[in-house]
Parts: structure tokens; C-alpha cells; sequence
């Protein structure tokens, strides 16, 4: 068995029980692809997977290779009990002081993994009211001892916990794509409470897909989502019950109708065991695979020229960033336009103390060839993106 092979054959354990060739996987792990299997797994964020299935599967192995699996699988449990807590309090505290408020994504997900741990995340994400977040913020500031430097970004501040874990606090979940804001900016209209006692608001199981979707469509086109996007995606189409006219309706609005196609193609062929996919899945396998969680730099970088038109005007973009970029970073030229210039120098100079970022963005963007920004834009051209 091949890495990739040994790592979904894992997962599907894992996740949905089935059954390993326990003698095939032993034989299949030397020490060195062992080694490969960690790094992909890790890449993806999901060795902690392979550690359980292999652990439970009763697959002896042995050595540090091994350990640093293990390794992953208690810092998963440990990270999720943390973050539990935390969730735990900060819902806690807006439900006393009266603040709506909607968990997104991960905090949301985990409901649907077999056990809540194995949905790991790196910080906590949840959605308040615009007009709620500086009462949000103040609350959580004065009364669970978070901490937070109060810069408001494009759709979040984030706020640290006594002990370290890192909050998005949103006041939207805009992915800076008009397409899809114009339905996220919807999404209190898309969602209830789940209480009548608390001030907690879930979205509607179609509107989750829909946000879900347009959020690893943001990343898919930035240079990668990760497997364990599409592993949430297949997850949640087996345990939803859903309207699929009214998800299709929401999907068509924003043109990611075919993305989120493929992505379930995706999930089947690797989570079922479906026949062959179409060509174009085919290669949206690759460029996950490849990117790992985060995507590659190289693969940001041809999603950056193609979005741009080309290595020339995305340097141009970069150095004179457009209006509409510079606003996410300034949000006081939305008031006040003539201060648009006088942001623009403040950005240069915020740039020249981060040097070491921008060259190594000039070096992937120019190291990036024509096949691979054609055959990137070939890739998103298929999935309608």
C-alpha cells in the first residue's frame, strides 16, 4: 500500500469502523514510510486519526516515529478538552449578559465526528451581532479574564484566554468574495435559537453547508483547504438530513454549485470507496493532497497571479494595494476616503518591518511556472471557482 492509500484506508477506520488488513498495513510500515505517513498525516492535521485507527486496529508498531503518532492522539484529546472549557465559558457568559451569538465551524462540526476530539481546531470561532462586539469583548475582558489587544480586523478581533487559547471573536463571516458575502452577511436571517433560556443561535443545516463550503472555497482558491475539509464535508452529507433544493438554491446564488459537487465526488471516492471520479476531481485530489491544510506557497502564489492577471500586476497590487483590499486593513478610509493615501505609506512601512515575509512571497510567486498557473486556472475554471 502506497502512503496515500495507507492514510484514507486509516481514516475510513477511524471515522467510519471499517475494517483493516492488519497484516497489509504492518507489512506496508517501515520505519521510513512511517516517517512519510506522520509528515502527510501532520500536514493535514489529521494524525491523530491514524494514531487511534492504528492503535485500535492493534497494529504493533514501535520507536519514536510511532511515539510522535501517540504523541498527536493525546494532544488532540487534551486540546479538545481545553477548548471545550473555554466554549463552555464564553457561551456561559453571553447567555448571562444577553449577547447572541452563533458557534461556527469546527466548535459546530465536532458534534458529528464520532467522538468530539477527533475534530480538532486551532483556536475557537464564534459570531456576535456587530452592534454586540464591543460589549462582547468588554464582558469577556472583565469578567472571564480574557485578554485581547482591541484591533478590530475585517471580521474578527481575537480575544486569549487565561490560559493561552486563542478566540475569533466574528462580527461577520464575510470571505472577502462578493459572490459569497452577499449570503453570508444573511446569516442571522438563516439562523434560530437553539434555546429559548439561552441567547445561543444555530444556522439552518443548509446554510451551515453553505457557509462550510464558501469558506474552504475562499481557501481552495488562495492555494489549498486540506483533506480534512472534504473529510467534514463527507461527514456532515451522511449525518444531515437537509432540503436540497433549498441548499442547491443557496449554492447556485453564489456560483459554487459545482465546487461543492466535487468536493462531495471527492468524499466519495475516498471515504466510500466510489468508482473513479471525473478527471477534474481527479486533479482537485491532487492539488489538496499536495497543499496540505493551509495549501502550499507555490500554489498561493499561482491562485494570487491568476486572480491578479499575471506576475506583473500582482507585484503592481502589492505595492499600490486597491481600495477595496486597503479598506479590510484601514477601515477608517471607509469614512474617510482622503485618508486613503496616508494608509497606503503606513502599509509600506508596515511592510519594510516584515521583510523576511515579502521576500519569501517574491521568491514563490516568481519561482512559480506558466504550466503550473495554467493548469491552475484550468482547475479552478472546472469547478466553477
Amino acid at each position: 500500500m502506497n502512503v496515500r492509500d495507507l492514510l484514507l484506508a486509516l481514516l475510513q477506520n477511524a471515522i467510519k469502523g471499517k475494517a483493516l488488513n492488519v497484516d497489509a498495513v504492518t507489512e506496508s510500515l517501515s520505519s521510513k514510510k512511517l516517517a512519510t505517513l506522520f509528515k502527510v498525516a501532520k500536514k493535514h492535521d489529521v494524525a491523530h486519526l491514524v494514531a487511534y485507527a492504528l492503535e485500535q486496529s492493534g497494529v504493533s508498531l514501535e520507536g519514536e516515529m510511532w511515539q510522535a503518532f501517540l504523541s498527536e492522539k493525546e494532544q488532540a484529546k487534551l486540546r479538545y478538552e481545553m477548548i471545550q472549557a473555554d466554549t463552555d465559558e464564553i457561551c456561559a457568559c453571553f447567555d448571562n449578559e444577553g449577547i447572541d451569538y452563533i458557534p461556527l465551524k469546527g466548535a459546530v462540526v465536532r458534534a458529528y465526528y464520532p467522538q468530539p476530539w477527533m475534530r480538532t481546531s486551532c483556536d475557537i470561532d464564534i459570531l456576535v451581532r456587530e452592534a454586540d462586539l464591543e460589549n462582547a469583548v468588554n464582558a469577556l475582558t472583565s469578567k472571564c479574564s480574557y485578554s485581547t489587544d482591541f484591533k478590530k480586523t475585517y471580521h474578527d478581533i481575537s480575544l486569549y484566554s487565561p490560559f493561552g487559547m486563542h478566540l475569533e471573536l466574528h462580527h461577520n463571516i464575510k470571505e472577502t468574495i462578493d459572490k459569497y458575502d452577499e449570503l453570508l452577511t444573511q446569516v442571522w436571517a438563516f439562523s434560530k435559537k437553539a434555546d429559548e433560556n439561552r441567547h445561543m443561535y444555530l444556522q439552518s443545516k443548509e446554510f451551515m453547508l453553505f457557509h462550510l463550503s464558501a469558506h474552504m472555497a475562499y481557501h481552495f482558491v488562495n492555494g489549498g483547504c486540506g483533506l480534512r475539509s472534504v473529510l467534514d464535508m463527507w461527514l456532515l452529507s451522511k449525518k444531515l438530513t437537509v432540503d436540497n433544493v433549498k441548499l442547491l438554491a443557496l449554492l447556485k446564488r453564489a456560483e459554487l454549485d459545482r465546487f461543492y459537487s466535487a468536493v462531495m465526488e471527492l468524499g466519495e471516492y475516498w471515504f466510500d470507496d466510489k468508482s473513479t471520479p471525473s478527471n477534474a476531481v481527479l486533479k482537485m485530489e491532487k492539488y489538496i493532497l499536495l497543499g496540505g491544510a493551509y495549501g502550499t506557497g507555490k500554489q498561493g502564489a499561482a491562485a494570487k497571479q491568476i486572480k491578479n492577471g499575471g506576475k506583473f500586476k500582482y507585484f503592481w497590487t502589492r505595492v499600490f494595494m486597491p481600495y477595496e483590499s486597503l479598506a479590510i486593513l484601514y477601515p477608517i478610509i471607509k469614512r474617510h476616503k482622503i485618508m486613503t493615501p496616508f494608509c497606503q505609506i503606513a502599509r509600506w512601512f508596515s511592510v519594510i518591518f516584515k521583510g523576511k515575509r515579502i521576500k519569501k512571497e517574491i521568491k514563490e510567486v516568481t519561482a512559480v511556472s506558466k504550466e503550473q498557473v495554467d493548469s491552475t486556472r484550468a482547475l479552478l475554471n472546472e469547478l466553477g471557482l
